[in-house]
């Protein structure tokens, strides 16, 4: 939260020193040509150039970064959701999914999910691999039913990881949902939870 509050003030503030750096020079170099214009003349310069400071390509990414870190603390002071920063997301993105890629080939394919029905219509799926966005504000379909994230646990190879669901609740705000195709050669029955998970 004081992360976004942070990136949003301080970015702000170099826009803003920036701004009228380049307002100051511009207005020098049109100075000449602004003998007996009127106010409303001065209003439209005074914003041509404004728009002609914003469309710069280091205003704009500044303009975006100051917005980016409104949302991130806006996010989570109203839902405690951490939003995070898209250059950082993208590289770990892009890092995790060249690894995964990098261990398939040397590994082969990835064994299917299997997906075990608790009692109380909980659901556990165990995954050759992370779920990405898996987590408390993701809501999954599973055959026509809404589930939610009830915790993630480890398990041995070749499914270390595990996540057991359970229904959402009546009137759960969808911030954001994902359908899971039930229907794997792997799916099994009604079965008790393991208490060798951690």
């Amino acid at each position: 939260m004081w992360g976004g509050a942070a990136q949003c003030l301080i970015t702000t503030l170099v826009l803003i020193a920036q701004c009228k750096h380049y307002f100051i020079v511009r207005l020098q170099q049109i100075a000449p040509h602004m003998s007996g214009v009127n106010s409303t003349g001065e209003a439209v310069i005074t914003a041509i150039v404004v728009l002609e400071f914003l469309f710069h390509p280091l205003s704009l990414l500044l303009l975006y970064v100051a917005l980016e870190g409104a949302v991130r603390f806006i996010g989570s002071l109203i839902t405690s959701e951490v939003v995070p920063i898209l250059f950082v997301f993208l590289l770990f993105k892009i890092s995790g999914s060249t690894s995964r890629s990098i261990k398939r080939r040397r590994t082969g394919p990835l064994v299917a999910d299997t997906l075990e029905r608790l009692p109380d219509s909980r659901i556990r799926i165990s995954s050759a691999e992370p779920k990405d966005g898996w987590n408390s504000s993701i809501t999954l379909g599973i055959d026509g039913q809404w589930f939610e994230v009830e915790r993630e646990a480890h398990a041995q190879p070749p499914r270390p990881y595990v996540y057991f669901l359970r229904p959402a609740p009546p009137g759960k705000v969808l911030r954001g949902y994902q359908e899971y195709p039930a229907a794997t050669p792997e799916t099994l029955g009604t079965k008790t939870p393991d208490t060798n998970l951690t």
